[in-house]
């Protein structure tokens, strides 16, 4: 998809797209269960109050302390009564207003925000959805919050924060003053983003800057995300160090699918599906000791995984496809700089091009295939040039198909490497493959998916 039809799609509005993706992708049903399943009650030392929202109750006060027969009338007026252990149930409707919790949970007695049951809650119009300053152990599930003026969500010197299964969609508008992130973390500590959809926000999906470290990425699906004006909304974009990004499926966005950059060493990325995005799949840049390991990276614009500006990085059992042909700039599936050979290393990935171009770039050479790259860097030992044989492309279903080359072919003694894919399967060995691989399993894939 261009990206001149990309941003066609946004300006067309989130819902026309939202509603033709939904059902080409894996994690509706899953998004469905975990959400009813988050409705149960919560285990904690302190006994869990229930304090209630419902704009439309006629009883509704702010005043009050939110009963169920007199609920509160906005999610603001509850976020300023509850205390560690409570969970917040909000009914059925769109709640204009800006959510900022006056006070912090404990690790035993998270403050926990969701919808009441199957309730449908919208959160809009105001500057952000949720705004958590200076707090810990809050827990903000299952909500859509679309239209902010600022981001969907914006934490701010906090800790274990927890934002899961939530649509966040819209925030800011695609000019240079009011862009906005979906979701943006800044001086936060030990905190997961885990199962949202994050889609058609007028810049970057998730934005990490600013020391926020022990970020756990996980499971999140990305998508359309556009500043509009200027090539420059990411899926992910990660500025800041220690963080994990794993298990999410990006595409479709403006710039890279996953960017991590200046100040973000130390960054684990693992397990994540990358596709048909503006730049590169997964842009590591001028930043140090990164591990790129067991993604699945297809046909984005220019090169695949991409290392450059003195960045340095372990990129390992990758599935590279398809990723820079006829770019307007960069060219490969994989691509590494001058300035970045010394420190980087490529093995047990798995690279395929379907026409002809460019498939490996090192310093200033470029190479066609994994055997003359090999013969002139002595990288790529354990490359494989092949297709991947994937379930189906037209249907963005990237997993492995029966006879793939990717099969019990990785290293499974990579640093980081997961014993489960992106789907949270465990790893698997298939009977009637050799095991090719290394490490304590000989019988881990290359990619995202494990094939069974």
């Amino acid at each position: 998809m261009s990206v001149r039809r990309r941003h066609d799609l946004w300006r067309a509005g989130p819902r026309a797209e939202l509603r033709a993706r939904r059902s080409r992708h894996w994690r509706g049903p899953i998004l469905a269960a975990l959400l009813i399943l988050g409705s149960a009650p919560i285990t904690s030392a302190r006994a869990a109050t229930s304090r209630y929202v419902d704009r439309s109750n006629s009883s509704c006060s702010d005043a009050g302390t939110g009963t169920a027969s007199q609920p509160f009338c906005s999610i603001s007026g509850a976020a300023a009564k509850a205390v560690a252990g409570d969970v917040v149930l909000v009914s059925s409707g769109t709640y204009t207003e800006d959510v900022s919790p006056a006070h912090s949970g404990t690790s035993s007695s998270p403050i926990v925000f969701q919808p009441n049951g199957s309730a449908g809650v919208t959160i809009k119009g105001k500057s952000n959805g949720f705004s958590i300053s200076g707090r810990s152990w809050i827990t903000v599930r299952g909500f859509t919050i679309s239209d902010t003026t600022s981001y969907g969500i914006y934490v701010s010197g906090s800790s274990n924060i927890v934002l899961e299964n939530n649509h966040v969609v819209s925030a800011g508008s695609p000019t240079s003053e009011l862009k906005a992130f979906g979701i943006k973390l800044t001086e936060t500590t030990c905190s997961s983003i885990r199962r949202n959809e994050i889609d058609h926000n007028s810049d970057a999906g998730i934005d990490l800057v600013h020391g926020s470290t022990g970020i756990t990425i996980d499971g999140n699906e990305i998508y359309s995300n556009a500043r509009g004006y200027t090539r420059a909304a990411a899926g992910i974009e990660i500025l800041s160090g220690s963080n994990t990004a794993i298990n999410n499926v990006t595409h479709n966005n403006e710039d890279s699918g996953i960017n991590v950059r200046s100040g973000a060493s130390g960054t684990l990325v693992a397990n994540n599906v990358v596709y048909e995005n503006g730049d590169h799949g997964i842009d590591v840049a001028a930043s140090g000791a990164q591990r790129v390991l067991s993604n699945t990276v297809y046909k984005n614009v220019t090169s695949g995984i991409n290392v450059e500006g003195g960045a340095s990085a372990s990129v390992t059992n990758n599935v590279s496809v398809d990723n820079g042909i006829n770019s307007p700039r960069s060219k490969g599936d994989f691509r590494v700089d001058s300035s970045s050979t010394g420190g980087t290393r490529l093995d047990y990935d798995l690279a395929y091009l379907s026409s002809s171009s460019t498939l490996v770039v090192w310093g200033g050479s470029s190479f066609s295939s994994i055997s003359a790259f090999r013969s002139a860097t002595g990288q790529e030992a354990h490359g494989l040039q092949s297709p991947p044989k994937f379930v189906s492309v037209g249907s963005d279903n990237y997993r492995l198909s029966t006879g793939s080359p990717a099969i019990d072919s990785a290293n499974s003694g990579a640093t980081g490497e997961r014993t489960t894919d992106a789907d949270g399967s465990s790893r698997f060995d298939d009977p009637a493959t050799p095991n090719t691989g290394s490490g304590p399993r000989s019988f881990d894939d290359r990619g995202a998916y494990e094939f069974h």
